[in-house]
C-alpha cells in the first residue's frame, strides 16, 4: 500500500471521527434541552444556538455549534472543544461568568462523563441530570 493510499484511509477516518463527534455534540445538546423542558416550557430557560468553526491539527477545520443557555439574567454556554485530544474521545465545557466545567467523551463510542476534579490526577463521574444540573449552579450562581 502506498503513501497516497494511507494518507486516503487516514483522511476517511478523520472524517468519520468527526462525522461521530458531531452526532454526540448534537445528542448531549438534545439531552440536556430534555432535563430543561419544564423550565423553558415555564419561560425560565432560553436557548440559543451560535455557530462555532473548529480547527483541528488531524481533522481538519468543521462547523458545530455552541448552545447558550438563559436562566434569568445568567447566561451560560457549551461550547465544544475538539475531538482529537488526549482523551481519545472528545471535551465539551460549559462556561459560565463563575467558572468552568468539562464533560468528556473518554472515546466517542462511550458514555459522556463529568470532571469533578482537574489536574494531574483528574476524577470522572457518569454523565446525567442531577451533575448536570449541579454544574449549571456552579457556573451561573452569584
Amino acid at each position: 500500500m502506498g503513501h497516497n493510499e494511507d494518507q486516503l484511509r487516514d483522511q476517511q477516518r478523520y472524517q468519520q471521527r468527526t462525522a461521530l463527534w458531531l452526532a454526540r455534540i448534537d445528542g448531549f445538546y438534545g439531552e440536556v434541552q430534555q432535563w430543561l423542558a419544564r423550565y423553558a416550557a415555564k419561560g425560565q430557560v432560553k436557548y440559543d444556538f451560535h455557530a462555532l468553526v473548529l480547527t483541528e491539527e488531524l481533522v481538519g477545520t468543521y462547523s458545530t455549534r455552541t448552545l447558550g443557555i438563559s436562566l434569568g439574567r445568567q447566561h451560560v454556554l457549551l461550547r465544544p472543544v475538539g475531538v482529537m485530544l488526549d482523551t481519545g474521545g472528545g471535551r465539551l465545557d460549559l462556561e459560565g461568568h463563575r467558572g468552568k466545567v468539562r464533560f468528556m467523551l473518554p472515546d466517542l463510542a462511550g458514555d459522556w462523563k463529568i470532571a469533578t476534579k482537574e489536574g494531574e490526577y483528574p476524577a470522572f463521574e457518569d454523565f446525567n441530570e442531577n451533575n448536570f444540573l449541579e454544574a449549571l449552579l456552579e457556573v451561573s450562581s452569584d
